[in-house]
């Protein structure tokens, strides 16, 4: 059973294509489904995360992991 995963990101924005290139460099054991959520689309997210992306955002429980991911996104996408 896959997890749902949102990529908050915004246009022109190279860290999150940098964090996109992070996530599809993983090596997992079972998939993840991600979605791209371009947050200039959707006001509320805009004012809250517009500093902030990119951020993961872990459908399960709603927990964030902000950028920089380093050495935590892999656990944090197998929990």
């Amino acid at each position: 059973m896959s997890t749902d995963f949102y990529l908050l990101s915004k246009p022109n924005c190279p860290l999150c294509n940098e964090a996109l290139a992070q996530l599809h460099q993983l090596q997992l054991e079972e998939p993840i489904r991600l979605h791209w959520v371009d947050i200039s689309e959707q006001p509320e997210l805009y004012e809250e995360y517009a500093l902030l992306v990119p951020v993961l955002v872990r459908e399960a429980d709603d927990a964030e992991l902000r950028w920089p991911f380093g050495e935590q996104l892999m656990e944090f996408v197998t929990v």
